[in-house]
């Protein structure tokens, strides 16, 4: 009797033990999971408020800085499971408020403003990869900003890639005609006309900037055959320079 009492004992703290040890590793695994989300949603929130800072580097529509906002209020949300978050339903309140007002007010300046050197075009086409990866993220997140209009984003900041090259490429090529590197320059500017002419998407701003890369070819085949004839012409002299020298200093002929 008393050794069947003694295994039942055992048998039943095993037991135990077991199922703590399961709840231990559960609550271990729930709070690793919560600091997961919580360090998640801070850099989500991080991230999107710096974006928001940067505007003056690429123009933003209405459409992005909504995708923008509503992405920090879903972050917020989930701080709200955290208990050392503060102040998150005042959080929560100021943002819904902003997206309030965005939507009945906002108002688009959409216009291009070129790169005024290859740094500042560097970092905004890094810019415009972040954006647009983060539409496609808050898209598949069932972001409520429409999807048709994020469609129609991403194909803007698409063009805007594109506008930040063709600038940034102009201004190489003008660097190069200036310093008479005729073949580097017409090899960029075949390379930038080629880009465009492939494009599915254009608009009034490139097809401005095709008729520039147009003329600056024509002037460099001007300046060759204008170049090429000034040689030739050279050439031509130089000829008859020594052919009066010989003339002069040239043996005699005998008669």
């Amino acid at each position: 009797m008393f050794i069947t009492v003694a295994v039942i004992f055992i048998v039943l703290a095993t037991f135990l033990l077991i199922m703590y040890n399961m709840y231990v590793d559960y609550v271990s695994r729930r709070e690793s999971d919560l600091r997961m989300m919580v360090n998640q949603a801070r850099n989500i929130i991080s991230e999107t408020e710096e974006l928001l800072l940067n505007q003056s580097q690429i123009p933003f529509s209405k459409v992005l800085v909504l995708v923008l906002r509503h992405r920090i209020l879903n972050a917020l949300k989930k701080l709200k499971s955290d208990p050392h978050a503060k102040h998150i339903d005042e959080k929560i309140i100021e943002q819904q408020r902003l997206i309030s007002e965005i939507t009945r007010d906002y108002k688009e300046d959409l216009a291009f403003r070129p790169p005024e050197n290859d740094a500042i075009a560097v970092s905004q086409l890094r810019e415009i990869r972040r954006l647009r990866k983060i539409i496609y993220t808050e898209m598949r997140a069932g972001n409520p900003v429409d999807p048709v209009s994020c469609q129609k984003e991403d194909r803007r900041l698409q063009l805007l890639v594109l506008k930040v090259n063709i600038s940034n490429l102009i201004q190489r090529t003008l660097d190069l005609k200036r310093m008479h590197q005729v073949g580097s320059c017409r090899q960029l500017v075949s390379k930038g006309l080629e880009v465009i002419k492939k494009s599915p998407i254009k608009d009034n701003w490139l097809d401005e900037k095709a008729l520039t890369l147009t003329q600056i070819l024509n002037d460099i085949d001007k300046e060759v055959k204008e170049n090429n004839r000034r040689e030739a012409e050279q050439n031509g002299m130089n000829e008859e320079n020594k052919k009066e020298l010989d003339e002069l200093f040239g043996d005699k002929k005998k008669w």
